[in-house]
């Protein structure tokens, strides 16, 4: 939630004296998805004024900055606010303990967080599923080249510790630049898929994406093809390799990672297989939509205002995905935005409506979003002529469960293909945990991380063609 520099000024009264507030203060946020983030406030005195300034800065997420609107300390409240993002803060001056013990406040949200001089230096969270620190399996750390962009990939090759070769599954990542273990709200799913497929005889390929972690290149100027020339620089780096069977290489694609898979196989006839979990399986605008009301849905809004929203959407949609010239489609999105936000908002808050068109705009123009946008799963379906497993929770806000999952079998068959497995595992959500609520504000704070059922399904599944 806070990805942000924050510049404050802070003017000192009470019992924390100019003395005391100078310098570094840490804190740990945690977002109502369970993610843990830390946090550093510097404070220094501004010279002339006498006022104190400092900044907040999330070292474990990034480096940009926003100002405060009002700070003030009072009987030994600190007190500041945020109007861009509608963040309160509220703390009090803890004596005993030497910190400021508050919350945040957002939309109606509070969340925990105090500030002390104590440093924290570790965040790392252990999930009952994660792997041993010490496998009973081979492990080796390895690097490769997409040539097309020339992207150095670095990431982990994991076989079984017996004689090979072994089928091997490259294990593709969903949206968003994610390390090698697709770390996401301190569960590491793919780190669990390798342990569980390896131990059960199957090898897996795990990279960092690209601009990640350890591999070069610009993660936010790419797109889904990008990344699908990164995932077939790992099938090559396969191919040559003595521990993998060669005609066993399969793909696993997690969300978006499944359309790129998609277009990797559909391209490819030597990919033995391919695993689509939570995969859009229909044309980027219709999935878009969907999303939409699923996660309307899911958030109590009621039915008609949620058709109505997602009508007025379409509009702004069909310009992302059909004007070609930048310059026309920035206008005529605007204007689209600028109709939603009257409709729907507060037509009388000029520096929200601005705000909320052009953060729109610029998060679903980035390269990967509107290239999922016109992405027409059938094109590439059609073409797919290898073994296809496609699964879902039945759970899932964010891709339905039953629209994807027959859009991708539909695109499948209509090519002729005939071996296609699909399945829907009951009251599992997005990521494949056991829910309750099922949004994602739940996923952190489940401490399962693929439930075992998938786990053994997919396994199967694999084991059979082998």
């Amino acid at each position: 939630m806070l990805k942000y520099l924050i510049i404050i000024c802070l003017s000192i009264t009470g019992t924390v004296t100019a003395q005391d507030i100078g310098g570094n203060w840490y804190g740990v946020f945690t977002t109502p998805q369970g993610q843990k983030q830390r946090l550093q406030l510097q404070v220094q005195q501004h010279r002339t004024s006498g006022r104190f300034m400092g900044v907040m800065i999330s070292p474990d997420v990034a480096y940009d900055s926003i100002a405060l609107d009002t700070i003030y300390l009072s009987k030994g409240y600190l007190n500041f606010s945020i109007k861009s993002i509608s963040l309160k803060y509220t703390g009090n001056w803890n004596g005993i303990r030497s910190r400021f013990e508050g919350y945040f406040e957002q939309v109606g949200n509070k969340t925990a967080i105090n500030f002390s001089r104590e440093p924290v230096k570790d965040l790392s969270v252990v999930r009952f599923q994660d792997p041993s620190p010490n496998p009973v399996y081979d492990v080796e750390e390895v690097k490769m080249v997409n040539p097309v962009d020339r992207v150095l990939l670095t990431g982990t090759f994991s076989k079984p510790a017996v004689k090979g070769p072994f089928p091997v599954i490259v294990l593709i990542s969903g949206a968003g630049p994610q390390n090698r273990d697709n770390e996401m709200l301190d569960h590491r799913p793919f780190a669990v898929l390798t342990d569980y497929f390896v131990k059960h005889g199957i090898a897996t390929l795990r990279l960092d994406d690209r601009g990640t972690a350890e591999s070069t290149g610009k993660y936010d100027s790419a797109n889904i093809y990008n990344f699908a020339e990164d995932a077939k620089a790992a099938v090559s780096w396969l191919r040559k390799n003595k521990f993998a069977d060669t005609d066993a290489i399969g793909l696993l694609g997690y969300a978006e990672g499944g359309v790129v898979a998609q277009i990797v196989a559909a391209a490819d006839s030597n990919i033995a297989f391919i695993i689509n979990m939570a995969t859009p399986g229909l044309e980027g605008r219709e999935a878009y939509n969907r999303r939409l009301v699923q996660t309307a849905l899911a958030y109590g809004e009621k039915e008609a205002y949620v058709k109505g929203y997602v009508s007025s959407y379409q509009r702004y949609l069909n310009v992302l995905a059909l004007t070609t010239n930048p310059a026309e489609r920035q206008q005529k999105a605007y204007t689209e935005l600028g109709m939603i936000y009257d409709h729907f908002g507060d037509a009388t808050n000029t520096a929200g409506k601005q705000h909320f068109i052009e953060t729109t705009y610029a998060v679903d123009t980035k390269p990967e979003a509107l290239s999922l946008l016109q992405y027409d799963p059938a094109t590439y379906l059609a073409k797919i002529k290898c073994p296809v497993l496609a699964i879902n929770g039945e759970e899932d806000v964010v891709n339905d469960a039953t629209s994807n999952l027959k859009g991708i079998e539909n695109g499948l068959v209509k090519g002729g293909n005939e071996l296609v497995t699909v399945r829907a595992f009951p009251n599992l959500n997005h990521l494949f945990q056991r829910c309750n609520t099922c949004t994602p504000e739940e996923y952190g704070t489940l401490d399962e991380t693929i439930n075992p059922a998938v786990l053994e399904f997919m396994t199967r599944w694999v084991q059979l063609l082998y």
